[in-house]
């Protein structure tokens, strides 16, 4: 009994010990957190009218790289975006600045992807104007 006892303990001693090896060289999925300037109010970012500026900042782990699109809202308009950031690098920390001028009309999706070894990740920003009460909507 002894000796059965010994060699399970032995098997899954060195089944854990080579499923550990195996999980050390996996890479590991992407993790990202958004954080935008202006700060979303619910699930939009409202834009003052005028020229300004979007700030996007992005925190990501285990990523090389990072994509910022600009996607008009609607069914079907993944082919109309416009590439705002391209960066590619080991940084946990990326800002992406977008600038807009008063006739710009804005009523989008910002999808910010992230990528590694260990795959990808994606999420969207819905970005509008902020009419002032007497502009005509």
């Amino acid at each position: 009994m002894r000796r059965k006892t010994t060699k399970l303990v032995l098997i899954v001693f060195v089944f854990m010990t080579i499923s550990g090896f195996a999980n050390a060289n996996t890479p590991q999925p992407p993790l990202m957190s958004i954080e935008t300037i202006p700060a979303p109010e619910g699930n939009w970012v409202y834009l003052p009218e005028g020229n300004g500026e979007m700030v996007i900042h992005v925190s990501t782990a285990y990523t090389n790289t990072l994509n910022v699109w600009r996607v008009p809202t609607g069914t079907q308009q993944w082919e109309n975006r416009t590439l705002i950031c391209n960066e590619k690098g080991n940084k946990d920390d990326r800002t992406c600045i977008w600038r807009y001028t008063k006739d710009d009309t804005i009523h989008d999706h910002f999808v910010v992807e992230a990528s590694g070894e260990g795959g990808s990740i994606k999420d969207s920003i819905n970005v509008s104007r902020r009419h002032d009460e007497d502009h005509p909507q």
